[in-house]
């Protein structure tokens, strides 16, 4: 074990850094498609591995963070640069350190001018930022347009830990979404996690961006993830940093594995849903029968029957063709989460549900509509909103029925 750290002016001196990759792989390529280049120091006298915590503790001021910083990048892109030329579609990841990008490091060119140096072209090279670590955001913006109008990509890193502030998103423009690792953790067996990542996954692809999960330890996980939106992985499942192209091999037989596990998976929740579903259909179809028979006096008493006949239900109520509550919501009781009332209540006869996801297809026009999973409003459960038009023969009008199903939250990657 490590017992004392070099001075880091002689580490720096005497470029004591060595640089191990972790690669970046894309399962729909089935390919690895990058390389995160990530920087240990070794003692020159024992030999021994600096682990990176040791090694950047020991930059205290704004010096030697910038030497420190500068050295791991030199090291990084030499390093890179033999396997640049034998694969030129690999990129590199690198991370630099922002707090270095200030006002006295303006106009240096550093990166640029070390990658023309090592012949690897810019295009190739994906400059890693963790915003929240910038103090200067003028001499920020301006680092990341110059680096990206000569060709370099950029990725913002640990999004979605600490303090990130999302205002940096829309500012950067980055091209890469790093999802920290406090996202990706159990994300299959965790809702809301979830949605963070489905959230960061919509932006993403509607700013133009690619998602990259970091920190995957897990098959669930990346499964979780590619069912989801993720294409590009990091992490221990796929492999552990390592010197130069000791990174790539042995990834092909895991990356296919996984690949075929994912198109078995989806088969199987593909036909799991068209079952699940085909049951909500019939049971919603059989409750709107029945309602279009009873007289509108009885329609209370027709739901509290379905609640206690169907255990998949919820929630059920009625609305008219403007989206007006036109019953009151009859609920499962033993489903309603009672220590959060305040937050959650079933709506009352004449609530407008207008704006609702379930109502808006059915005024356009389709007869009936399902939702993705979310919390219900009425019970903070997770449940599956189905919307169904019915001609109540007593009044000779349409209404619509809403039934909430319960949904499990074990189950999450199958949403």
């Amino acid at each position: 074990m490590l017992k004392t750290v070099p001075d880091l002016g002689e580490i720096i001196e005497n470029r004591s850094i060595i640089i191990h990759f972790q690669p970046q792989v894309s399962l729909k390529r089935k390919a690895v498609v990058g390389l995160e280049a990530l920087s240990r120091g070794f003692d020159p006298q024992s030999g021994e591995i600096i682990p990176p915590t040791l090694l950047f503790a020991q930059a205290r001021d704004k010096a030697s963070r910038l030497a420190l910083d500068r050295a791991c990048r030199t090291n990084a892109v030499e390093a890179f640069a033999s396997l640049h030329r034998r694969e030129k579609s690999l990129m590199l990841s690198m991370n630099v350190d922002a707090s270095c990008i200030n006002e006295e490091t303006r106009g240096s060119n550093h990166i640029l001018n070390l990658a023309k140096r090592c012949g690897v072209s810019p295009g190739n090279v994906i400059i890693e930022i963790i915003e929240s670590r910038c103090d200067d955001t003028e001499a920020l913006m301006e680092f990341v347009r110059f680096y990206r109008k000569h060709g370099f990509l950029i990725a913002l890193d640990d999004v979605g830990v600490g303090f990130s502030n999302l205002d940096r998103i829309p500012m950067l423009k980055p091209d890469v979404i790093k999802l920290d690792r406090c996202l990706i953790n159990g994300v299959n067996k965790h809702f809301h996690k979830l949605e963070v990542v489905r959230s960061f996954v919509q932006m993403a692809n509607r700013l133009g961006c690619l998602v990259l999960a970091e920190g995957v330890e897990t098959a669930e996980e990346a499964m979780c993830l590619l069912s989801n939106g993720v294409d590009v992985f990091q992490g221990f499942y796929f492999a552990r940093p390592a010197p130069g192209l000791d990174a790539v091999p042995g990834m092909e037989s895991k990356v296919n594995a996984l690949a075929e596990r994912h198109r078995e998976n989806r088969t199987q929740q593909i036909a799991e849903d068209k079952r699940r579903y085909s049951s909500y259909d019939l049971t919603v179809l059989t409750m709107c029968q029945a309602l279009a028979e009873s007289p509108a006096r009885d329609t209370c008493k027709d739901l509290a029957r379905f609640i206690d006949t169907y255990p998949s239900v919820e929630c059920l109520y009625v609305l008219d063709m403007k989206g007006n509550q036109i019953s009151e919501t009859l609920c499962n009781p033993a489903r309603l989460n009672s220590s959060k009332r305040f937050l959650y209540e079933p709506a009352s006869e004449g609530a407008d549900h207008s704006l609702k996801e379930y109502f808006l297809p059915i005024q356009a026009g389709l007869e009936k509509f399902t939702t993705r999973p979310y919390i219900s409003l009425a019970s903070g459960n997770l449940c599956t909103t189905i919307s169904h038009v019915f001609y109540h023969k007593g009044t000779g009008r349409h209404r619509i029925l809403c039934v909430d199903m319960k949904r499990e939250e074990e189950s999450s990657c199958n949403w």
